[in-house]
């Protein structure tokens, strides 16, 4: 108790210095002393984890910077994130756990906007990411994941799988990667469609094949859509099939010229007759050999607003 008082009574200077000569672990203690200590040694934890603590509600996080994120809470410095832009390069599943368990320990302080970018890795998600996945769908109103996708061709799951209901905030998510489409993370992709109430959806670099597509499609009917953006893949008979389903107001057609390519084939209008599906669409983008075969089954003359080609 004397050595406890004799510390206390030392000038925060000297205090500091001392912080800066102790290792990882005696700073974390250090941090569940008092708040006094906390506030003195957190800096210097930060700086281990190359965490850097936001001036106002946008928080860039990496790998290592998710350890700091529970010492950083305790802090006066602390403030609720509206926007987390996550960058999941050399990203362990103890990172994925710490921001996990960040994310729980926020009660009803909610993050709106969380955007991840995959770009680096992980390439196949794990259990724990995952997990991660699934409290931000519970939580966050717009959830954005972009980067590269698994390696090597890979055998998925049937994207006709039952999927639980469960709650979700979710109004806009953003899916640009093959990530969200393997074996083991199929279930949690449909589980997310099916029950968040999207306004907004985008899906594309998602490795599917047309076929699955057309699976996916045409067992989706998402109440509150207006906004779509897909891939080229889809064969337009069985978009067709799934706008009429929606009231959308925008359509992006999202394509690579390879893929166009692939598609000039089925792009072609059926020879069969066909009746013409009244849409009330207000905007429309894509390439234009997509988009002159979709209209060739759907009347958007009273609606469109905008329409825009792409040639690239």
């Amino acid at each position: 108790r004397r050595l406890e008082c004799f510390i206390l009574q030392l000038p925060n200077e000297l205090l500091n210095l001392i912080a800066a000569l102790l290792p990882q672990h005696s700073l974390l203690v250090l941090t569940q002393v008092c708040k006094l200590f906390r506030e003195i040694a957190a800096p210097h934890y930060f700086a281990l984890f190359e965490f850097s603590i936001p001036q106002d509600d946008y928080l860039p996080l990496e790998a290592k910077g998710c350890e700091a994120l529970l010492v950083w809470q305790q802090t006066d410095a602390f403030i609720v994130p509206k926007h987390i832009y996550f960058s999941t390069s050399h990203t362990k599943d103890c990172h994925f756990y710490a921001l996990w368990i960040f994310l729980e320990s926020l009660m009803d302080l909610d993050v709106p906007w969380v955007y991840i970018y995959t770009f680096s890795g992980p390439y196949k998600p794990t259990i724990m990411f995952l997990d991660l996945l699934a409290t931000l769908c519970s939580e966050c109103k717009e959830l954005s994941c972009h980067g590269t996708g698994v390696g090597g061709s890979e055998s998925r799951l049937g994207l006709a799988i039952r999927t639980p209901n469960c709650q979700s905030k979710l109004q806009v998510l953003e899916i640009t990667s093959s990530l969200f489409f393997t074996p083991l993370s199929i279930a949690f992709t449909l589980t997310t469609l099916r029950n968040a109430p999207l306004t907004k959806l985008r899906l594309t670099d998602t490795g599917l094949t047309v076929t699955e597509w057309m699976s996916l499609l045409k067992d989706l009917h998402l109440k509150h859509l207006h906004i779509l953006e897909v891939e080229a893949l889809c064969l337009v008979h069985g978009l067709v099939k799934f706008l009429s389903r929606h009231e959308l107001n925008m359509l992006i057609i999202s394509s690579l010229a390879s893929i166009t390519d692939q598609l000039c084939p089925h792009l072609s209008p059926s020879r069969h007759t066909h009746s013409v599906i009244p849409l009330s669409l207000a905007r429309l983008e894509g390439c234009p050999s997509y988009i002159l075969s979709l209209l060739h089954y759907v009347d958007i003359s009273d609606s469109l607003k905008y329409l825009g080609l792409w040639l690239g």
